[in-house]
C-alpha cells in the first residue's frame, strides 16, 4: 500500500514512517515547519496544494499525525489553532472520502476534562481548553466518514533527539544540571511513540474504524514520570521539585486526573519506559 503521512516530521509521524517502511510499505511524508530530508512541504490549510499532493501520491491511506500541539499557544491563538487542528483535517477528510480510502487521525486525551480518568472510548468528552475543543471538533467532523479511524494517545514519548520529546527535554535538563519542577497532581498514561505506530497500523489492517485509545500501560503523575526517567538514565539522586498545576503559570487548563484505557484489549500497548534506549538519547545530548 501507499501511505501519505501529513505531519511526518513530528514524533508520531516519524515513528509511523519508520514502522510502515519496516513493513515494506511505500510512504510519502510531509512537514509544515520542520524540514526533513525526503519529505515534502505542505500546509494542509491550503486546499489546492493538499489536493495536488494527494493527486500526485495517489495514497491508499491518509494519516494525520500533524497538528498544532502547543496547548498554550492554541489558547492564545484560537483562530490559528482552529485553522490547523480543524480546517486542515477537514480538507483531507473530503479528499479521503472522495477516493473511498481510510483516514487515520491522531487526536488527544485532552478531549477529556480529567475529573475521572482513565477514560475509555465510550466516555463522553468534555475538553477544558481550546486545543482539546478543536481536536474534538475535528473528531466529530471526521467520524462522519465511515472510513475514519481516530487514535487517541496521551503524553507521547520516544527516544528521538527531538525537543518535542518529553524524555529528551528532561534528560537535557538533567545533563545540564538545571532544576526540574513537575506537577504532583496531574496524572496520565504516558504513551511510547513506536508501539503507538505499530498498534495504529495493526488496527487499520484489522479494519477497526471509529475511536481507539492507544496509551501506555502505566498511570502516573508528571513528577513520577520525571523521576522514572531520571532513575532509568542514571540520575536517581536528582531531586525533582513538587509543584501543583494551580501554581504553574499556564494559559491553558490541563486535565488533572486523566489517562486513557481501551475497550479493545487486542490493541493494548504493553511497552514501558524501561524499553527506551536511554543510552542513545544521552549520547545525542
Amino acid at each position: 500500500m501507499k501511505h501519505l503521512i501529513v505531519g511526518a516530521s513530528g514524533q508520531v509521524g516519524g515513528a509511523l514512517t519508520r514502522e510502515l517502511e519496516h513493513r515494506g510499505e511505500a510512504v510519502a511524508g510531509t512537514y509544515m515547519s520542520r524540514p526533513q530530508a525526503g519529505m515534502v512541504p505542505l500546509d494542509m490549510r491550503d486546499a489546492a496544494s493538499t489536493q495536488r499532493l494527494v493527486d500526485d501520491v495517489t495514497p491508499d491511506v491518509i494519516w494525520i499525525p500533524g497538528a498544532m500541539p502547543d496547548v498554550d499557544r492554541c489558547e492564545r491563538e484560537p483562530d490559528l489553532s482552529h485553522a490547523i487542528n480543524v480546517d486542515g483535517p477537514k480538507i483531507l477528510l473530503e479528499l479521503a472520502a472522495s477516493r473511498r480510502i481510510p483516514l487515520v487521525y491522531f487526536s488527544t486525551d485532552y478531549v477529556f476534562d480529567g475529573t475521572g480518568g482513565p477514560y475509555r472510548e465510550n466516555h463522553a468528552p468534555r475538553p477544558l481548553q481550546v486545543y482539546g475543543s478543536h481536536k474534538l471538533e475535528a473528531e466529530t467532523a471526521l467520524l462522519q466518514y465511515d472510513g475514519t479511524l481516530i487514535i487517541r494517545p496521551a503524553w507521547i514519548y520516544s527516544d528521538e533527539m527531538n525537543p518535542r520529546n518529553f524524555v529528551f527535554r528532561v534528560l537535557t535538563d538533567l545533563k545540564a544540571k538545571r532544576p526540574i519542577k513537575a506537577a504532583v497532581d496531574q496524572f496520565n498514561t504516558p504513551t511510547p511513540a513506536a508501539p503507538l505506530a505499530q498498534h495504529a497500523m495493526d488496527a487499520l489492517i484489522a479494519g477497526h474504524r471509529g475511536i481507539l485509545h492507544l496509551a501506555g500501560p502505566e498511570r502516573m503523575s508528571r513528577k513520577e514520570l520525571v523521576e522514572r526517567i531520571a532513575a532509568l538514565a542514571g540520575y536517581g539522586d536528582v531531586v525533582v521539585e513538587s509543584v501543583t498545576l494551580g501554581n504553574l503559570p499556564l494559559p491553558a487548563q490541563r486535565p488533572a486526573n486523566g489517562g486513557l484505557a481501551t475497550n479493545f484489549p487486542r490493541f493494548a500497548i504493553l511497552a514501558r519506559l524501561e524499553d527506551l534506549n536511554f543510552r542513545q538519547i544521552l549520547t545525542g545530548i
